[in-house]
């Protein structure tokens, strides 16, 4: 899949904006503040109906509008789909899909799947686990919408699970309470815990081989710490197969039975997967307590390549969101990753330097970006 076609009204800097993109790699050239990121987080909402630069919606809005609205063609499996996005101020989000109105916002993820990188994701290697939890849970909701439902529905449950935990008293009402919320958190946790685990050797695979596409180094690892499979704070995910959901589920319930009176004193749930973590490692030990800034940043890289890869392993395509990173990147290495994104399907790509020279077998196209109008080069 690739987008064909992007359509902005009132998005960011951009009062109006058709743009023609090509299916292989896409440069988009300017100096900072001209608008280029804006065009790759606008692909974001088309992709997952949000931005995934973390602003709100409202602050995507134009000065001045009330209103912004966000269109592509999207060519897929040999066909073009149409999708628009539309949000309004003080209202709420608006999606269409070949121009039928959809009932859920949902229902637009995983018609375009992208990966979206920029230089700040070195804190996906750096940062705390929510980051990499983020990682898992992005690349598996555009994957698989069954994933995505079970993992809306572990959020609600533990949200409620724990405001019935920080208003618990020692009485019957407000146990049974508790226990209704903990079997919907075992019902979706276990879920969202088999779905992260069978993704791990796939994306630790695909990691590794850009890491060493990029590097030269085959030392980069991946490890899920889970709260729940084989005892809180141990690990899992390598080697043998991994466990199924019912499995998952039998250790989760004990997990939850083991710090019950814990979570009641402290008023919040203790164990599931918001409390795992995906653990980078170069050589024997995680990346997170000694790496270097390049050895961070060419192993987020790497994380982002491989989602890319996990992404596009059913062949349907993917695009690559890359937010000035070139000039985080040395010749060699930059080179190396034009390389590799040029084989991963379309990608776009912001520089406030001039466009990179191409291979010949690359499909490519320049454009410049200047105060909120981009012209092709």
């Amino acid at each position: 899949m690739w987008i064909r076609a992007l359509r902005l009204t009132d998005f960011r800097n951009y009062e109006r904006l058709d743009l023609e993109l090509e299916e292989g790699l896409n440069f988009l050239t300017g100096p900072n503040g001209s608008g280029k990121t804006s065009v790759l987080e606008a692909v974001s909402y088309l992709a997952v109906a949000r931005s995934l630069r973390g602003a709100n919606d409202a602050e995507v809005v134009r000065w001045g509008s009330s209103s912004f609205g966000v269109g592509g063609d999207i060519v897929a499996d040999g066909t073009v789909r149409s999708s628009t996005l539309r949000f309004t101020r003080g209202g709420r989000k608006e999606v269409t899909l070949d121009g039928e109105k959809q009932a859920l916002l949902s229902d637009l993820v995983g018609v375009l799947r992208v990966a979206w990188f920029c230089p700040e994701d070195t804190w996906l290697t750096k940062g705390g686990p929510s980051e990499r939890r983020k990682l898992l849970d992005m690349t598996l909701c555009q994957l698989d919408p069954a994933y995505l439902h079970a993992l809306s529905n572990y959020r609600r449950a533990l949200r409620q699970r724990n405001e019935a935990l920080l208003s618990w008293t020692p009485d019957d009402k407000s146990e049974a309470l508790v226990d209704v919320w903990s079997e919907r958190l075992l019902q979706y946790g276990s879920r969202v815990t088999a779905g992260r685990m069978r993704l791990l050797p796939k994306l630790a695979l695909a990691v590794a081989r850009f890491h060493k596409s990029i590097s030269g180094s085959d030392a980069l690892s991946l490890r899920y710490k889970s709260t729940v499979v084989g005892g809180v704070g141990s690990d899992a995910g390598n080697g043998d197969a991994p466990p199924g959901e019912d499995e998952i589920r039998s250790w989760f319930a004990e997990a939850l039975q083991r710090v019950a009176t814990d979570e009641r004193r402290r008023g919040f749930t203790l164990v599931g997967p918001h409390r795992d973590d995906l653990e980078v490692r170069l050589g024997k030990r995680a990346l997170r307590t000694f790496g270097s800034q390049g050895q961070h940043r060419t192993a987020a890289i790497a994380l982002k390549l491989g989602e890319a890869a996990v992404l596009d392993s059913d062949g349907r395509g993917v695009v690559v969101l890359l937010d000035d990173i070139m000039s985080e990147l040395d010749d060699q290495r930059a080179e190396a990753l034009l390389d590799l994104v040029g084989g991963l399907g379309q990608a776009l790509m912001t520089s406030t330097r001039g466009a990179p020279s191409i291979e010949a077998g690359h499909k490519s196209r320049n454009f410049v970006v200047e105060a909120g109008e981009v012209k092709r080069q």
